[in-house]
């Protein structure tokens, strides 16, 4: 029994991507606590996440570029004073890269792009970055994606508008062992399966008839290195043979799970972390910035990660290396890296605005609430999260 409970308990695993005896429970601890209360999702396509953010920066007199490869931080005098950018869909870069300059840069694509691709790989502090002997952490796992296109309605399907999560076993850290060993002939130890058409109300009305399923689990960038340097369908029958047996796997575990589905999945397709690289520019396919492993606090590291200052004027970090790594760790990340730019008489004013705004909020849901009670609730929900 102690050994499911252990198993049971290590789930969240899947936001973190480190098996469970290498773990730093800094990680798992903050990934529980995130989740304690649920999670939310978007009311309609999730790149409404991506519209109203980037309205809300333009509204503040901000601007967000895309299409936009940021190729290198511009240096002066020993800081970082802006940035060289060019369109992503030129694949050859051979466009002239625009300049944008700024009193402060912030990197959010973790130390290991800034260190390996950005800054002048000739300056000290990226040579002590790339001295094995100065740092001992490295970069996350990657992950393999199976999107799955369903014919059906979600509801005639009776699809679960809640995550599951499938466990090859309770002793987990044998199952990665034998997976990471033999990702051909092993199962992956766990597998996140969700269903985006079920949590979204505006999906039947979008979407008729359709419905769609992702899967998720654990890839290593040493399984794909020797197709680095490929293009998207153009990596040979090697690489797509190698994915036909991951996409098994995955195709395996859905059916059992979720039985019904079988005979209903119209399309399917795999994404590897080779894919995270084309698409997402992670270093290595590494998913959550750095390994979460305990020797990520070691005094060596401190100048690296958990922090959102760098070794170089007008330089910060924001997302997961500039506090903890995985999904909650990069969003107070990039709270630290503002707070960082800010100083801390601005971060405690952003931060009263923030409180006088969440409290007007409660008073508009209940109007008797007085203005003690409105602060000192959004002060409680800030605290507890709930």
């Amino acid at each position: 029994v102690l050994r499911r409970v252990k198993a049971v308990l290590t789930h969240p695993i899947g936001d973190y991507a480190v098996q469970p005896r290498d773990a730093t429970f800094a990680a798992h601890g903050i990934t529980m606590a995130h989740y304690e209360m649920g999670a939310a999702y978007t009311v309609g396509a999730t790149q409404n996440i991506s519209i109203r953010s980037s309205s809300l920066v333009r509204a503040m007199g901000g601007e967000v570029l895309i299409d936009a490869t940021v190729n290198e931080i511009i240096m002066e005098n020993g800081r970082a004073v802006g940035v060289r950018v060019t369109n992503t869909s030129d694949a050859n870069n051979k466009g002239d890269p625009t300049e944008i300059r700024a009193p402060n840069i912030i990197c959010a694509t973790s130390v290991y792009n800034l260190y390996n691709k950005l800054l002048p790989q000739d300056h000290p502090i990226v040579r002590d970055f790339q001295d094995p002997t100065k740092r001992s952490i490295r970069q996350s796992n990657g992950h393999v994606f199976l999107f799955c296109k369903m014919k059906g309605d979600p509801t005639d399907l009776e699809l679960p508008t809640h995550n599951l999560w499938y466990f090859n076993g309770y002793d987990l850290d044998l199952a990665f062992d034998k997976y990471f060993a033999n990702p051909e002939g092993e199962r992956p130890p766990t597998v996140y399966i969700g269903f985006p058409c079920t949590k979204d109300p505006t999906w039947k009305k979008r979407l008729p008839g359709i419905s769609n399923c992702i899967l998720i689990s654990d890839g290593l960038w040493e399984w794909f290195e020797k197709w680095e340097g490929t293009t998207v369908h153009n990596r040979g029958p090697e690489y797509e043979a190698f994915k036909s047996k991951l996409t098994k796997h995955l195709l395996d575990i859905l059916y059992e799970t979720v039985p019904q589905l079988r005979g209903k999945v119209e399309y399917f397709t795999l994404g590897t972390p080779l894919t995270e690289v084309t698409y997402l520019s992670s270093w290595h396919a590494g998913s959550y910035g750095t390994k979460c492993l305990p020797s990520m606090f070691a005094k060596m590291n401190r100048k690296w990660t958990t922090t959102p200052h760098t070794q170089i004027p007008g330089l910060y970090m924001a997302g997961s290396d500039a506090f903890l790594p995985a999904v909650c760790g990069a969003m107070y990340g990039g709270c630290f890296g503002a707070a960082a730019v800010l100083g801390h008489v601005h971060t405690m004013r952003m931060t009263w605005a923030f409180l006088r705004h969440f409290a007007s909020t409660l008073r508009e849901e209940n109007p008797k609430m007085s203005w003690f009670e409105s602060y000192t609730t959004a002060i409680q929900k800030l605290a507890t999260d709930k």
